[in-house]
């Protein structure tokens, strides 16, 4: 017979569990690998620090891919390293604070799919400008692409600039999602 520490024990290791592959179905939409989230997400949900070697076990992963992933983890500052007195090992721990978790997500995404897209646009809007195509620039195909790239263009840099206001502070986020989500 199982003592009740026992039942309850196993009940958030399946708690865990659940969040973990929560994490890994959510990589997708934060532009991250499976496995980069599902160690993100053992984590963040068991709130220890945990070795590489608790990470390896836990999720059946190998240590290259662990090493490998966390080392992401750490650079987008989503993961910390941490030491133990008296232990040689590393210890990782996730971020508690979810606001500050989103926005250093949602930064990363800002940065590998944001910024290429504006930079891009600004790159197609000189090479439709007067000064590279002269007198043709006024011709109706040319123009026409011109504005369809500057509406564009316009709206996709004040949602970086809104964005910039965010990622200065979690708090800036947590402020505008709150005054939004009022009726």
């Amino acid at each position: 017979m199982k003592t009740r520490r026992a039942v309850l024990d196993q009940q958030i290791l399946q708690v865990e569990d659940q969040f973990v592959e929560l994490w890994n179905n959510m990589a997708t939409l934060w532009g991250i690998s499976p496995t980069m989230a599902r160690i993100h997400g053992l984590l963040y949900i068991t709130g220890a620090a945990l070795s590489m070697d608790d990470i390896m076990e836990r999720l059946a992963i190998s240590r290259g891919n662990v090493s490998m992933n966390l080392s992401k983890l750490v650079e987008w500052g989503l993961v910390r390293r941490v030491h133990k007195k008296r232990d040689r090992k590393e210890y990782y721990e996730s971020l508690h604070d979810v606001w500050e978790m989103f926005t250093l997500v949602a930064a990363q995404r800002k940065r590998r799919e944001l910024d290429p897209i504006i930079n891009t646009l600004r790159r197609c809007k000189e090479a439709l400008s007067p000064e590279v195509l002269g007198g043709r620039a006024d011709d109706d195909p040319a123009r026409e692409r011109s504005q369809r790239i500057n509406d564009l263009l316009k709206f996709l840099t004040l949602v970086d600039s809104l964005a910039q206001k965010f990622f200065e502070s979690h708090r800036g986020l947590r402020e505008a999602i709150a005054l939004l989500a009022q009726e």
